[in-house]
């Protein structure tokens, strides 16, 4: 009996640093081609990097950001794109992010929206650090993308979870003529809305993937939740892409979903995504 909890014990702490050092390492990079018949000519081969819950904090220190941040710049991306809890939850977590990702560029500009946390430490707070690092916050905001004479909207949506006095506005999807919409909304549980708005392709994060996972025995935390817990999802010719994320929630692990940055490259062509 002694020998099975020492086996036991062993077996937990290994599982436990696992999932530590899978919290911890520098995120992978993701890339995934997304396909629309909408999607203006001028804008096949745009290049959007998805930063999805980064949760600045205790378990994301600035070290960490700024390993992050250097791999976007690596990237090379025309468009990043923060879908969301750019914060953990203390004030103090904003002085992190503003460390690790001032002076954050890109081509076509670098854009963020509120998730649930950023609402935990202060909307208006979390709001300041975008515009310190040089972020273009699209709270129910929305910005024409120009490349020549073939322009494309992108919007952002305030988070469902949004503190008394604020939350989404999908509607702001449908005030462009552009021929293309791209929005940001932090959980994947606002693509109803946002197809019925009019988004052709929705990025979102929130779920961390189910942050543990045994995808072998078909466990995984964030189904407990929502049926959109990572990747793709489809109906017609509206997409859906769900970002695993780059941080940690409570709990300071990950297993079975390592971190990841999404490379996101936009093709004009019936809609898939690969």
């Amino acid at each position: 009996m002694l020998k099975k909890g020492a086996m036991a014990f062993v077996g937990g702490s290994v599982l436990a640093r696992s999932g530590w050092l899978e919290a911890t390492e520098l995120p992978m990079v993701r890339r995934v081609i997304i396909s629309h018949p909408l999607l203006p000519p001028a804008f096949d081969g745009l290049r959007i990097a998805q930063v999805s819950d980064l949760h600045a904090g205790v378990f994301m220190p600035p070290e960490r950001l700024e390993r992050v941040r250097a791999l976007i710049e690596r990237l090379a991306p025309d468009v990043v794109a923060f879908t969301g809890d750019q914060l953990d939850r203390r004030q103090v977590d904003a002085d992190l992010f503003v460390h690790g990702f001032a002076g954050v560029d890109a081509p076509l500009g670098v854009y963020g929206i509120l998730g649930n946390h950023d609402h935990l430490a202060s909307p208006r707070l979390a709001l300041a650090a975008m515009e310190a690092v040089g972020i273009t916050p699209l709270v129910n905001e929305s910005v024409t993308l120009r490349r020549g004479s073939s322009s494309i909207a992108l919007a952002g949506v305030d988070d469902l979870d949004a503190i008394p006095g604020w939350g989404p506005d999908f509607g702001i999807v449908g005030r462009s003529d552009a021929p293309f919409h791209l929005l940001l909304c932090h959980q994947p549980g606002g693509w109803r809305a946002a197809r019925a708005a009019g988004a052709d392709v929705t990025l979102a994060g929130h779920t961390h993937g189910g942050q543990i996972a045994l995808p072998s025995r078909g466990v995984n935390l964030a189904r407990l939740s929502t049926p959109y817990v990572a990747g793709p999802y489809q109906r017609g010719d509206q997409i859906l892409y769900v970002s695993r994320g780059i941080g940690v929630g409570a709990i300071p692990l990950r297993f079975g979903v390592p971190p990841e940055i999404d490379l996101v490259t936009l093709r004009r062509g019936p809609a898939s995504v690969v």
